[in-house]
C-alpha cells in the first residue's frame, strides 16, 4: 500500500513441507518432522529478528514480519541488480580492482558482523547481491550463529556448507566458538571466485593435497597473500579478523606504480624558488615536496603507510585548495572521474595517519592547515576547509573537516570524519547530508 518494491522471504523447508494449491496454506507432510520443522521456524523468525536490528549499508534490511498460510513470512528491501554469482556466471572472472572493491564492501559488513559476535556461516557469491550504485550487499543470514563468551555458540541451525566456501571446520560442524576465521575463508574463496570464474575446491579436497588452479597471471602479490592466507586449511593460521585480512589487500608493495617526474631545476641558489612542473601544473617548493609520483594523472605522496595519499583534495588544483565540499552519499560520484583505484579514505587509514605522522600546524599561500609529516620526511599538507550544511554556504572555515568512508558504528545515519582546529585532531561523525571536503588515498 506505501508503492515500496519489498522481497518476501517466505518459510517452507521443501523436503518437510507442503503447499494446499487451493488456500496456499502450508503444511507439514510427516508428524514425526513437525518438531523439526518448528524448531527450523522459529530459527527463521530468530534470523528476521536478528536482521531488523543490523543497521549497516552492506547488509540486507529487514522492517517487518508476519504469519500467514499457516508459515511465516519477512520483508525486506528489493535489491535491484544481480548478484555475484550471476555475474560471474554471465561476464566471467572480474578485473581486480572490481573484485577487491566487493570483496572489501563485504568485509566491512562482516566486520559489524562480527562486532555483534555473531558468523554469517554462508559468504558466497549467491549471498552477495550489487544494487544499482554499485554497493554489495550482504543477504541470507539463515545459517547465522550468536556467540557469547561464557557458553560460546548459543544459537543452533543448520550450518550452511556450500562445497568450495566452507572450511574444514564448519563441513565438520566444529563451529562451537566464535571465530571470525571461519568467515574469512569464505571471503578468500568468493574473491577467488572472483578472480578466475571457478568454484573452488572443497576445503576436504584441500586438505587431502589436491591444489586450486592458479590466479590469472596479471593479479598482484598482495591478491594472491590475501587469498592464500585466507584459504589456509589450519583455521589458526589464517587472518584471525576482518582487519588482518583488509591489511594483506592494502599491501601494495609489490604492485609496480606508474611513476611520472619532472624537475625543471635541479641546483638552486639561496635565492631561488624551486619549482616542479608534473602535467600542465607548477608547484613552489614550499607547497610541495621535492618528489612526486602520479598514479592514474593524479599527484601522491608515498608516506610509508599502507595507502598513497593523493597531494591535493578532490577538486582542488593546489594542495592548499579546499576543493570541492561534497556531501557523503554524493562521494562516489566524484572519486570515478580521478579514475583507477582512487577513493576515500577509511576511519582506520586516517587513524593511521595521525598515529605514524606528525602534524604541524601551518600555513601554505595564506591558507592555514596541518602540514602531515611521514617519518620517511615526505609530507602532504591539510588545509582548513570548512564545511557545507543543506548549501548554506561554506562553514566553520577555520577549521578542516575531511570525510571518510566509514560509518558511525552505532548510528548509521553519521559517518566518520577527521576533524581539525587550531588545538586538535580527533574524529567526529556527521549528517550524511553535510558537505565536507576529501583527502582521496590509493591502494
Amino acid at each position: 500500500m506505501l508503492g515500496e518494491r519489498v522481497a518476501i522471504k517466505e518459510f517452507f523447508v521443501k523436503d518437510f513441507c507442503n503447499r494446499d494449491e487451493a488456500t496456499a496454506h502450508v503444511t507439514v507432510g510427516t508428524q514425526s518432522k513437525k518438531g523439526l520443522v518448528d524448531k527450523l521456524k522459529h530459527k527463521f523468525v530468530e534470523e528476521a529478528k536478528m536482521l531488523y536490528r543490523m543497521q549497516h549499508s552492506g547488509i540486507v534490511r529487514v522492517f517487518d514480519i508476519f504469519e500467514e498460510n499457516d508459515t511465516a513470512y519477512f520483508v525486506m528491501d528489493y535489491i535491484n541488480g544481480p548478484s555475484l554469482s550471476e555475474i560471474v556466471n554471465k561476464e566471467g572472472p572480474l578485473n581486480e580492482a572490481r573484485a577487491i572493491k566487493y570483496i572489501r564492501q563485504i568485509a566491512e559488513a562482516l566486520k559489524y558482523v562480527h562486532e555483534r559476535d555473531r558468523l554469517h556461516l554462508d559468504i558466497k557469491p549467491g549471498n552477495i547481491m550489487i544494487n544499482q550504485e554499485d554497493q554489495a550487499i550482504l543477504i541470507d543470514f539463515g545459517a547465522s550463529k550468536q556467540y557469547d563468551e561464557q557458553d560460546g555458540e548459543n544459537t543452533s541451525t543448520l550450518l550452511g556448507t556450500t562445497p568450495g566456501y566452507a572450511p574444514l571446520e564448519q563441513m565438520g560442524n566444529d563451529v562451537v566458538k566464535f571465530m571470525p576465521a571461519t568467515d574469512i575463508y569464505a571471503l578468500g574463496a568468493t574473491l577467488y571466485k572472483l578472480l578466475t570464474g571457478i568454484t573452488p575446491l572443497s576445503a576436504n579436497l584441500l586438505a587431502s593435497g589436491e591444489e586450486l588452479e592458479p590466479l590469472p597471471e596479471n593479479i598482484s602479490e598482495a591478491t594472491r597473500k590475501a587469498v592464500e592466507e585466507a584459504m589456509r586449511t589450519n583455521k589458526k593460521k589464517r587472518p584471525q579478523t576482518i582487519d588482518d585480512f583488509l591489511l594483506l589487500l592494502r599491501d601494495d608493495s609489490s604492485k609496480p606504480q606508474s611513476i611520472e617526474v619532472q624537475l625543471t631545476k635541479t641546483t638552486l641558489t639561496a635565492d631561488e624558488e624551486s619549482t616542479l612542473i608534473i602535467g600542465n601544473e607548477q608547484f613552489s617548493n614550499h607547497t610541495v615536496d621535492a618528489v612526486r609520483q602520479t598514479i592514474n594523472g593524479h599527484k601522491y605522496v608515498d608516506l610509508g603507510l599502507s595507502v598513497k595519499w593523493a597531494t591535493c583534495n578532490i577538486g582542488a588544483k593546489s594542495p592548499e585548495g579546499i576543493g570541492t565540499l561534497l556531501d557523503w552519499n554524493s562521494r562516489h560520484v566524484e572519486i570515478p572521474k580521478w579514475g583507477g583505484t582512487w577513493r576515500i579514505p577509511t576511519k582506520e587509514e586516517q587513524d593511521e595517519l595521525r598515529q605514524k605522522c606528525r602534524f604541524e600546524l601551518s600555513s601554505e599561500n595564506g591558507i592555514k592547515g596541518y602540514r602531515v609529516i611521514a617519518g620517511n620526511g615526505n609530507s602532504i599538507f591539510l588545509p582548513f576547509t570548512g564545511f557545507n550544511m543543506f548549501d548554506q554556504g561554506i562553514m566553520s572555515a577555520d577549521k578542516g573537516y575531511y570525510w571518510s568512508e566509514t560509518l558511525h558504528k552505532f548510528n548509521h545515519g553519521t559517518a566518520y570524519f577527521l576533524f581539525l582546529n587550531n588545538d586538535s585532531i580527533d574524529w567526529r561523525n556527521s549528517n550524511l547530508h553535510y558537505a565536507m571536503a576529501i583527502r582521496p588515498v590509493c591502494d
